[in-house]
């Protein structure tokens, strides 16, 4: 066994009590709480805005090649108030070597929202990456992977068929190019968001607005809109249908998007202890009451998805703005990425607030109030669909050639680098729509192809 390198009790202080003279500053740290036994002033809380102990360089932390191990006890907010984020870090993201442990959440998903939640991870690079993707497949007939999300350590696919007599289906990955089918309780032409809450996991079903993809009229015509909770056993339980009230008729004519129907829930998100989802072509965000009821707490306006951020809800405007929630029914304007017109991707970044715009395939980073700093066009894209933190890099897929592209740092600058294009069929449009993170690998969704890749970047 080897030497005992640190040890912070966090007892009063944040004092290393191992043989190495590691020194220690803490900040924003509040000590005094009750540890794992129960007892005072064996823990410290943090803030997880501002809070850390940064521990100077040392030759006893040049760990090199050989083994080390890593122990802590973290008790983390269940009822989701913000993104929990690392528990120690090592790691330069210039340079994209080091190792870090944390608890990741990658949320603000095109259409998922919550593709990962609290996922206890340790990642380890030094710049090195097979930039080969693997082929895990096409579920069924998919022609878009529409969602990708982990729940109790499964992948989970939701997907879009075309076909008149076609559904979309919810998938659950069984390795290599393997998909096993969980159905669809409603016969819509896709499966939207999946979530865990509260031990349940829950389902959103949709009717996907082909035309918006250059996928020619909807041909399967059955509405979704229903939110279902999924058994072990594998019976759907419907929860209800946000929206449904206040939604226009389905066989009236409200053109080829459908709008003012509740026809297509989408969104799922875990926040506060509670459970939202959007309703796409209807204004407003619904929290779940229970049963088969829900409420709807605003804002007045359209949302593409939903993103948790220093303890608040918020939301992603179509027209541009991204709103905070601050209860009830309250939202505020938080502003408009500069020329944004939608933001279907949000993802939380060393702690700042990053989103993606259409029309010009641009990332946004939140500045506070109602302010963004534009950090660049993404390579000639058009639309920002999917962002999600991998091993400790930001990962983004686009529209119109369903690239997946690297956000690289240096100072303050930001650049994106393509390392793949995944969908190659000869259409106008592309979309590299869905990303989740599983097993150690990225795994990234397409359309019009349908399939999953999966792609490895040091280890995890």
């Amino acid at each position: 066994m080897g030497d005992l390198i640190g040890h912070w009790p966090l007892a009063g202080d944040a004092g290393n009590r191992a043989a190495a003279d590691l020194q220690s500053t803490p900040t924003d740290i509040v000590f005094g709480h009750a540890g794992p036994d129960g007892k005072t002033d064996t823990a410290a809380a943090f803030n997880g805005r501002s809070s850390c102990i940064e521990i100077a360089d040392h030759p006893a932390l040049d760990l090199g090649q050989d083994d080390f191990s890593i122990t802590a006890w973290v008790n983390s907010d269940a009822d989701r108030h913000d993104v929990a984020g690392s528990i120690l870090s090592k790691y330069d993201p210039e340079l994209r070597r080091g190792m870090h442990l944390y608890i990741a959440t990658n949320d603000g998903m095109t259409s998922a929202a919550l593709a990962n939640a609290r996922q206890l991870s340790f990642g380890i690079d030094d710049a090195r990456a097979d930039h080969t993707w693997a082929d895990c497949g096409r579920p069924g007939n998919a022609v878009k992977i529409d969602t990708l999300s982990v729940v109790n350590e499964e992948l989970y696919a939701g997907t879009l068929e075309i076909g008149a007599d076609e559904c979309g289906h919810l998938w659950r990955y069984a390795g290599g190019q393997d998909w096993v089918d969980l159905g669809n309780p409603v016969g819509c032409n896709v499966v939207r968001g999946l979530v865990e809450f509260n031990g349940d996991f829950y389902c959103a079903t949709g009717r996907y607005a082909l035309v918006g993809s250059c996928l020619g009229e909807i041909l399967n015509n059955t509405p979704g809109g229903q939110v279902f909770r999924l058994t072990a056993e594998g019976e759907w339980i419907c929860c209800g249908h946000p929206g449904e009230a206040v939604g226009l008729p389905d066989d009236m004519d409200t053109g080829k998007y459908n709008m003012g129907k509740a026809d297509d829930a989408t969104s799922l998100q875990v926040w506060n202890g509670s459970l939202y989802v959007v309703s796409h072509h209807i204004k407003g965000v619904w929290r779940y009451d229970g049963g088969t009821e829900w409420t709807c707490v605003g804002p007045d306006s359209r949302v593409l998805s939903l993103t948790v951020y220093r303890g608040a809800l918020y939301a992603l405007g179509n027209g541009g703005p991204i709103y905070r929630f601050d209860g009830g029914n309250e939202w505020t304007d938080c502003g408009t990425p500069e020329g944004s017109t939608q933001n279907y991707g949000a993802a939380t970044v060393r702690g700042e607030l990053y989103v993606g715009t259409w029309p010009g395939g641009e990332v946004f980073r939140y500045a506070g109030d109602n302010n963004w700093k534009g950090l660049g066009r993404v390579g000639y894209e058009m639309e920002i669909m999917a962002m999600t933190m991998y091993n400790g890099k930001l990962y983004i897929g686009s529209l119109p050639m369903a690239h997946a592209w690297r956000m690289e740092e240096a100072g303050d600058d930001r650049q994106f680098d393509v390392i793949a294009n995944l969908d190659e069929t000869p259409v106008k449009l592309r979309r590299l729509w869905s990303m989740a993170v599983h097993d150690g690998r990225l795994y990234a969704g397409t359309l019009p192809g349908g399939r999953v890749f999966a792609f490895e970047a040091g280890k995890m």
